[in-house]
């Protein structure tokens, strides 16, 4: 009688555990909602939109607690029903005792109503069993992304409240990198969505191999994370490096093609007086300057500014411990102080690497140079406040007109350099006038003054034969004949070598 109250005990609290169980992916599901603030590009169309994932998610949890509460129900009245029964039989039992009637036929009325008893509380443990590993399944899918098997948004989320809530009550701080593909929406134009859900589910590999116990999630479309719980930027720094620089090591392979992808990242360590949102943006703001940079490298946010993951060193009063992992040496950080863009040394590599890929894959490229006309007449006139006042309004035209994927720098004192993947001379051609009349239109304050300026633009496209340093010299012969014909204007330099009016080119 004792070992079936307990099953009866045992089966009512699991009961009410699944009850909670399932109540509580209902809270989780209806509120989650998806975050507006994602800089990616969409996700390939194979994958469930976070909204759509929700309310699959909601409409499954109500199935289950309907047939959880059944359950229940049917457990609850089978259960007063047998009480119902024992009682009957135990005043049955006390008036047989008392008149001297065979006490044996009452007692095989009882075990025959614990026999009872017994086989649906044991087919009840078996449903209630069932439904707990259904409800097992659905919660590590509603929190798993379908396409590359890694933890998704949702997971990542509550992933940084505990590791928030571990920095508040113990002091212990956590490290996030936010990871994107580097000019994903081109891969995907060129090679088609299959080969960018391939590519996706390889770099998800790559990343959960390299970070080790770390958690790494799909954070939304080309976009990855990896959170390093209970790890101080010490700790944090050279894995997220080694897992960012692995996925340009691997080659995926698809439908007979070798592909190759780079990935930028930003790191960030929490601070105590910051959010979960604040220091995820951090991180995206040290990914934002990789992007600036040329990608396909690393920064880490110190709070205050972004720095290269590479060029980083352990604190002084670290460097008598032992350290896990060798640093390289440190670089130059390839910005320009004044416009905030790449720097000479940073563009010339990139435009050596776009040669060569095209060298390689016939993916053309071209090149557009542009100078400030009567600069020193400029300086000279205004004073040389008015030197960043009008490089830095040069660069926010030269940002505002390109795309994602095209590479900004200061090439020279007074001059910018722009890489363009992908675009031939007509299209610089375009990109080139619209930029010079925009910038010819532009009136700058300077204190109580008005100031104008305008720019010569020189284009060349890559050729057969081309290297880093005979394209760009074929730029600047355009952009000397611009400037040679009175500047505000554009030049370009064709595949066949000739030098013509921009209007003319394209």
């Amino acid at each position: 009688m004792g070992a079936l109250l307990f099953k009866i005990s045992f089966l009512g609290l699991a009961s009410a555990m699944g009850a909670v169980a399932g109540w509580w992916i209902r809270g989780a599901s209806s509120s989650t909602t998806p975050s507006s603030e994602s800089n990616s590009e969409p996700s390939n169309s194979n994958s469930p939109t976070e909204t759509a994932e929700g309310q699959a998610d909601f409409d499954d949890v109500e199935i289950m607690m309907a047939q959880l509460q059944q359950l229940t129900a049917t457990v609850a009245a089978d259960v007063g029903e047998h009480s119902s029964k024992v009682q009957e039989i135990n005043d049955e039992l006390t008036a047989a005792s008392a008149d001297g009637t065979n006490v044996l036929t009452v007692v095989e009325k009882l075990v025959k109503a614990n026999e009872a008893m017994q086989s649906q509380l044991v087919q009840a443990e078996t449903r209630l069993n069932e439904q707990a590993t259904e409800i097992e399944t659905h919660v590590k899918d509603a929190r798993t992304d379908a396409l590359t098997k890694l933890w998704n948004r949702r997971y990542f989320d509550d992933e940084m409240q505990k590791c928030k809530d571990a920095l508040t009550t113990s002091g212990r701080p956590s490290c996030v990198m936010m990871l994107d593909v580097d000019h994903f929406k081109k891969f995907n134009d060129t090679y088609g969505h299959q080969a960018g859900d391939e590519v996706l589910r390889g770099v998800a590999r790559t990343l959960k191999k390299a970070a080790g116990k770390n958690v790494v999630c799909r954070y939304g479309g080309e976009e990855f994370a990896i959170i390093f719980p209970n790890a101080d930027i010490d700790a944090a720094m050279s894995i997220a490096e080694k897992a960012r620089a692995a996925i340009a090591e691997q080659v995926f392979e698809f439908e007979e093609l070798d592909l190759k992808v780079t990935a930028s990242g930003g790191l960030a360590q929490q601070q105590e007086d910051e959010s979960v949102l604040e220091v995820v943006k951090r991180s995206d703001e040290a990914l934002y300057v990789c992007k600036a940079n040329g990608r396909n490298c690393g920064y880490w946010h110190d709070g205050e500014d972004s720095k290269p993951l590479n060029a980083y060193r352990p604190p002084a009063s670290k460097l008598d411990e032992p350290i896990e992992f060798a640093f390289d040496e440190p670089k130059e950080d390839h910005r320009d102080r004044i416009s905030g863009l790449s720097d000479r040394t940073s563009f010339l590599s990139d435009v050596d690497r776009r040669v060569a890929e095209w060298k390689r894959d016939g993916s053309t490229v071209s090149v557009l140079l542009v100078e400030v006309d009567k600069y020193d007449a400029i300086i000279d006139s205004y004073g040389d406040k008015a030197r960043e006042v009008v490089l830095r309004a040069a660069a926010q035209f030269l940002k505002t007109a390109m795309r994602e994927m095209d590479h900004i720098a200061r090439y020279e004192d007074h001059v910018f350099g722009l890489l363009l993947p992908g675009a031939d001379v007509a299209e610089t051609c375009s990109v080139a006038e619209r930029l010079r009349a925009a910038i010819a239109r532009c009136t700058l304050p300077l204190d109580d003054e008005k100031l104008t300026f305008t720019v010569s633009l020189g284009s060349a496209e890559v050729a057969t034969n081309d290297t880093e340093t005979t394209l760009l010299s074929r730029a600047g012969s355009s952009l000397e004949a611009a400037k040679g014909s009175g500047g505000n204007c554009c030049f370009a330099a064709t595949a066949s070598g000739e030098i013509r009016s921009m209007e003319l080119a394209s």
